[in-house]
């Protein structure tokens, strides 16, 4: 079996389950259109650098020749067409012609499409589901704030579903917007850490606490800033604060080491790909869990997250810090079950084995 994961490497997700699926025995590669910012690894990547202008590289006949040669070149290769982000080689949605080239791929192969959050997040039904969100935000996203990319959204989705075979979410809240048949599938990541076999620690002289603000408005970064300038206002150098942006994710990684706890989102309602590398390698860690949706998840991996990630919401994260700052033996708790909870449910050779019964089905 061969398998193309096309064409974001969003949260390094593709590159994870590619190499997972690789130990199970598939021919299993990643495609990118470019390299992201945090330079997830890829098999290959079509354009060196970003677009500076997607539409202007488009009218200018720049990126066209080049994907209609990928595009006919991956389907003579491969079994399987595993698309990222809910997008496809030729996604000119923008001329109104959106996931273009989803139809060629029809009888050629089996068609999966992953959705990873923003790609099929609803503004204005997340905003009457819920208290509170980054789409509340209007910075988040100014074409979100018109409506018209939730049509847009509606309409890549609706044509997915008349051709892929199978479709998955990392994100539990996504499956609202989803068909019926869509599943969850747990994330990988693009490089998975040294396991941690040292003892735990005690924290002695001060709580190093990082948060990496990739997306600032969508991870209520601007929050939990906030939160860390009060705490630290009354327990002084008790705690340090580590800020992590911008950072290629190899970058990243090395510094992951210095956390005693890592606070992900107090937003979007579950964890990404940051938490499940930072918990690979030992770190309790603090996010937003919104518990209506766990319904979508497996039961015992709903009831693992709960015990495992330290809850709390943009009310609750302040007093949730103090309590740590005064009781620090408390992460030894939440670091020890994120380690059994990352090995039991993101491991990339366990996300592999969905995939590949799914291929083969």
């Amino acid at each position: 079996m061969k398998v193309i994961h096309l064409p974001t490497s969003v949260g390094g997700n593709s590159f994870g389950l590619s190499r997972g699926e690789r130990e199970l025995g598939i021919q299993s590669d990643v495609l990118v259109l470019f390299q992201n910012r945090f330079q997830f690894p890829a098999d290959r990547c079509i354009f060196k650098k970003p677009p500076g202008n997607i539409i202007s590289n488009y009218t200018k006949r720049i990126w066209i020749p080049a994907l209609l040669k990928e595009l006919f070149s991956i389907v003579k290769k491969y079994d399987v067409f595993h698309f990222n982000f809910g997008t496809s080689l030729l996604d000119l949605w923008m001329f109104g012609l959106p996931l273009l080239d989803l139809p060629y791929y029809r009888n050629k192969g089996k068609i999966v499409v992953t959705y990873n959050g923003c790609d099929a997040r609803m503004k204005y039904d997340t905003i009457e589901r819920t208290h509170f969100s980054a789409c509340h935000d209007n910075r988040c996203s100014t074409l979100c704030n018109t409506g018209m990319y939730d049509k847009i959204k509606r309409k890549k989705i609706s044509k997915f579903d008349s051709y892929a075979d199978s479709i998955f979410a990392v994100n539990p809240d996504i499956l609202h917007f989803l068909p019926e048949r869509a599943r969850f599938l747990p994330y990988t990541v693009a490089k998975w850490p040294n396991i941690i076999t040292l003892p735990y620690q005690s924290v002695k002289k001060r709580i190093k606490i990082l948060h990496a603000p990739s997306h600032r408005i969508t991870k209520g970064s601007s929050i939990i800033i906030e939160a860390l300038e009060k705490v630290k206002k009354i327990y002084g150098n008790k705690i340090e604060t580590i800020l992590l942006e911008n950072l290629p994710n190899d970058d990243a990684l090395k510094l992951y080491d210095d956390a005693d706890l890592v606070i992900d989102q107090v937003l979007i309602g579950f964890y990404g790909a940051f938490a499940v590398e930072t918990m690979k390698m030992g770190k309790p860690v603090m996010a937003f869990i919104r518990k209506e949706d766990m319904h979508y998840m497996p039961q015992q991996m709903a009831d693992d997250c709960l015990d495992t990630i330290i809850n709390v919401s943009p009310d609750s994260i302040y007093e949730k810090l103090c309590e740590i700052v005064e009781n620090p033996e408390l992460l030894k708790k939440h670091r020890e079950a994120a380690l059994d909870y990352v090995h039991r449910w993101h491991d990339p050779v366990y996300v592999a084995g969905i995939t590949k019964a799914t291929y083969e089905n």
